[in-house]
This record gives structure tokens, C-alpha cells and sequence, in this order.
């Protein structure tokens, strides 16, 4: 089995376009048609973990963090820790390949995970996923539309939510003259022409946009095809960074804070809030989730657990809701019982391993 064909499974299950604009998912160095011969999962990449896959034979490392991220790479060179990393994998036919925030933001992502070890219930994104569809109108002669429809189904159009094969049709006539140097399917040169034509409209990802254009004009019949793609603004709400859920039974904000330690296994949490409240919705953004802060109170939780919260974070909320910084790794790191599961389940040719060693080793007095 060659590398590309593990990456493009799981780029089915977490699509790359999910991913944030600032962000660098996917191959990170490497062949992707080299024959796979096991894969190491870590949460960040380093030489130790590189080290660890040539001792266990495998040339695939995944992990949650890019490797290559926000730091202007001009060239690869031995003389810093990317540099290293990037080096030592290439010199030894590795690829690297990371799933960063399009599993973050998917369905049965990280933060469905993080959700669900807090036994949350009704859950849905905290911050949904904006610009992400195109919508494609066309117009075709009906005796050709289902056909027509069919390919573009096929392509990536007309899915919504739990439901695929959707789609607007009406009726209308359409006309147009052939010129010199025209071939058309109808009619003649020079002639006005009149068809019974139906109108299609269907979205699409973004991502698809290439294809689709392809499969229409390999399945439309006319030499010119009338057709209109238009933006929308449409939010996604499968598909987001963070979760808010309820709890099956309410509790007072005491007893949730060692519920959380407990159900996280966690160590100890910074918070802030009303230690008085009683705590029924909550709100998770696995990672640095800052920048949700409002999110979560405009979604009306009792509380918000996430990582990297800075001082005058914890002034947002007002004592209207409880803010808990549980770290950045405590928050994501278990994104790799995601990765590992998928593998092991559908791809019985190779080993896969959780890491062993981990980077940066972190400890606690």
C-alpha cells in the first residue's frame, strides 16, 4: 500500500479545507508514493520521535502539531529544531504528515472527544466554519439534466448536512443563435434557437470547485455551457472549532471542577467565576482557545475549558460564567486515540504505534 493512499483516506474523514486559513495541515515533507511500511502518531514532532520510527521500521509520523507552521521556512537546513527534524526525516525517507485544526474542526474530530470524556450531551460547534461553500446554478436542456445531475452529485455537489443529492430545479426556455465557427448540439448556424431548458442549483465545498467545473463540462451537452458560481456567507455548524453540550444532570461548580480533574485526568485547573454556580452547559475548545471566550458566553455556558488563557482573559466573562484554563496539551493530546483507532481499523498491512517518547517532556512539583 503506498503512503498516498493512507493520507487520502484520511483526508476523506477530516478534509483539508477544514482547516483554519493560518494553518498548514497535511504532508509536511516526504514521497507520498513510497510503499508504507508502519506509522509512529505523536502530538509534536522532534528528533526523538524520528529516532522512534526508524528504530520501529515505520516512514510515516503523523502528528496533531505541523512541524512547519508560522515560521516563514526559506530553507531546510540542520542548524534549529524544524531544521533537524525535517533533515533527519528526509535523510531517512519519512514523511511527515499532521492533522492540526481540520481535525479540531471535524465531526467526530478533537473537541467532539474532549466533549464526550466530560459525558456532554446535544452537542454542537461553538464556532462555526464561515465561507465554506460555492453555490452552482446551470442551465441544461431537460432531457440531459438528469445525467447532468448525476455527475455533479458525484463530483461533490448537493450535500448538506446528513442529507446528499440536494438540489433546486425549474423550468424555463432557453435561446441562443449559433455563429460561424459554433458546434452545437442544437441547432443551426445562424438560426435562433428555443430549448426547454431546466435551471439546477446545488452547493458545493470550496475545495471541490476545480472538480465540479470539470464534471460539468464533461457531462453538459452544449459547446458553451450557461452556468453561475457564487460565494456564500452560509456557516457550516458540523463543522467548527470547539463544542458546547449539556451535562445529564446539573451540578454546582465545585464538584464540576473535580469532575472535570477526574474525567481529563488533570492534574490542576486555573480558573475563574462564581464558585457558587450551578453548572449545566458547557463550552470546549480543545488547544489555545482564547479567542472563543465570547463565543462561548454568547452561547450561554456556565462554563468554558480551554488552554493557553491569558491574565486579562479571565476579566471577559464578568463572573458570568466560569473560565477554566486547563493547558494547551491537556485539552488535545488524546486527538491521537483518533488517529490511531482510524488506522488500526481499516488498514491491517502495517504496524501502527502511539509514541513513546513525547516532546516537550513537561513536568510538574
Amino acid at each position: 500500500m503506498k503512503i498516498k493512499e493512507v493520507t487520502h483516506f484520511l483526508e476523506q474523514k477530516f478534509p483539508l479545507h477544514w482547516q483554519e486559513e493560518y494553518d498548514n495541515c497535511g504532508i509536511q515533507c516526504g514521497d507520498k508514493e513510497r510503499e508504507v511500511t508502519g506509522i509512529v502518531v505523536c502530538f509534536d514532532m522532534s528528533e526523538a520521535v524520528i529516532d522512534e520510527a526508524i528504530v520501529k521500521g515505520a516512514n510515516i509520523v503523523i502528528s496533531h502539531h505541523p512541524i512547519i507552521y508560522r515560521n516563514g521556512l526559506k530553507k531546510i537546513e540542520p542548524t534549529d529544531r524544524v531544521g533537524k527534524i525535517l533533515c533527519k526525516a528526509l535523510e531517512n525517507k519519512i514523511l511527515l504528515y499532521s492533522m492540526h485544526t481540520n481535525i479540531d474542526s471535524g465531526k467526530d474530530g478533537g473537541n467532539v472527544l474532549f466533549a464526550q470524556k466530560l459525558g456532554l450531551q446535544k452537542l454542537s460547534v461553538l464556532s462555526p466554519k464561515e465561507n465554506q461553500f460555492y453555490k452552482l446554478i446551470v442551465f441544461v436542456p431537460s432531457e440531459n439534466s438528469m445525467l447532468l445531475k448525476d455527475a455533479l452529485f458525484k463530483a461533490g455537489c448537493g450535500n448538506i448536512g446528513n442529507y446528499s443529492h440536494c438540489s433546486f430545479t425549474c423550468e424555463g426556455v432557453g435561446s441562443f443563435k449559433p455563429l460561424a465557427g459554433a458546434n452545437p448540439h442544437i441547432g443551426q448556424h445562424n438560426r435562433m434557437e428555443r430549448v426547454d431548458e431546466e435551471r439546477i442549483e446545488m452547493i458545493f465545498p470550496k475545495a471541490k470547485k476545480r472538480q465540479v467545473i470539470e464534471a460539468l463540462y464533461q457531462h453538459h451537452p452544449y459547446e458553451e455551457p450557461a452556468f453561475d458560481i457564487i460565494a456564500l456567507e452560509n456557516l457550516n455548524n458540523e463543522v467548527g472549532l470547539g463544542r458546547v453540550g449539556v451535562l445529564p444532570q446539573p451540578m454546582p461548580a465545585k464538584d464540576f471542577i473535580h469532575y472535570a480533574k477526574e474525567k481529563l485526568n488533570l492534574e490542576t485547573i486555573k480558573f475563574s467565576g462564581n464558585i457558587n454556580a450551578e453548572i449545566k452547559k458547557v463550552a470546549v475548545c480543545g488547544g489555545g482557545g482564547a479567542s472563543f471566550v465570547t463565543n462561548a458566553l454568547a452561547a450561554g455556558a456556565d462554563v468554558f475549558l480551554t488552554g493557553d488563557l491569558k491574565y486579562h482573559d479571565f476579566f471577559i466573562p464578568e463572573n458570568k460564567m466560569l473560565l477554566m484554563d486547563i493547558g494547551h496539551f491537556e485539552g488535545e493530546h488524546f486527538i491521537r486515540e483518533i488517529i490511531v483507532s482510524l488506522l488500526k481499523e481499516n488498514f491491517n498491512t502495517f504496524a501502527t504505534h502511539f509514541t513513546e517518547v513525547e516532546f516537550p517532556v513537561i513536568y510538574r512539583a
